[in-house]
């Protein structure tokens, strides 16, 4: 006990009045969309800054690693200095405190964090390959590699889908997916989907149908998958070794079982 309060009692005396003027934000800082500020600055202005920021030394100039709203807010009420802890940090570190503080807060734009985390990949990449460097970024954040490719691939796609994902109007696995169809169709299919109001499920299939059509337009293609769907919705229960061989079936021609199952229909009713 009286170690942890000897090591809080030396974070706390780091904690020193910086100028203002004397700062810029780090550029390993990740977060690049700010948003607006009004509400911070009228809770520092009551209650003042509970937090201090921190800051590194690189060639005398002081940047700013954590606590860029915090730091921008201060300046606009034209504080003349702000408490701050300072820190000896590499490049790497710098991005690494940044990009894990901000995830942990879970108050990051979803683009501005799949930014600074190619960022973080990219760096990495220089000692390993690449998927070892999404490993490692992965633990470093505290998700799964999954969650970290999910958040890659909303980088492949379109400003109309990043958008629609930075506000909160379409969900980051979807926007995701979207990233596996051409630029030219991605829009379009987003826009169909919120549309449609489609479910995660219901949104994802017809991603995947979109991209097994590439000759036709992608609302086209949607309308169909739709109409299908509705037209013929069947539950079937198949034994396991049918299921099973229907499943080969299906993946050697890229369709699901349930588009074997509706393509049979279809042809018994045509008869």
């Amino acid at each position: 006990m009286g170690n942890q309060k000897e090591e809080r009692v030396g974070i706390m005396s780091q904690v020193e009045a910086v100028p203002i003027k004397e700062l810029r934000v780090s550029p390993f800082n990740v977060r690049k969309r700010v948003g607006e500020l009004d509400d911070l600055k009228s809770s520092i202005k009551s209650i003042g800054l509970l937090q201090p920021i921190v800051v590194r030394d690189v060639k005398g100039k002081l940047e700013v690693v954590i606590g860029q709203r915090r730091f921008l807010a201060c300046k606009a009420l034209n504080w003349d200095t702000i408490p701050a802890v300072r820190r000896e940090l590499s490049d790497r570190e710098a991005l690494v405190l940044s990009l894990t503080e901000n995830v942990q807060m879970d108050s990051l734009d979803p683009i501005d964090r799949a930014e600074g985390t190619e960022k973080l990949i990219k760096d990495l990449e220089k000692e390993m390959p690449r998927t070892k460097a999404v490993d490692i970024a992965a633990t470093t954040l505290g998700k799964g590699s999954s969650t970290i490719y999910d958040w890659l691939r909303l980088l492949e796609t379109t400003e109309a889908v990043k958008r629609m994902v930075q506000e909160k109007r379409m969900e980051i696995e979807i926007g995701a997916r979207l990233a596996s169809l051409p630029k030219q169709q991605q829009t379009e299919v987003a826009r169909v989907i919120q549309e449609e109001s489609l479910p995660r499920s219901q949104a994802a299939k017809v991603i995947e149908y979109v991209g097994r059509q590439p000759k036709l337009p992608a609302r086209e293609a949607i309308k169909t998958f739709l109409r299908e769907t509705e037209e013929y919705s069947v539950t079937v229960s198949l034994p396991g070794s049918l299921y099973r061989a229907l499943s080969e079936f299906a993946q050697a021609r890229k369709l699901t079982v349930q588009e074997i199952i509706r393509r049979a229909i279809r042809k018994f009713l045509a008869s």
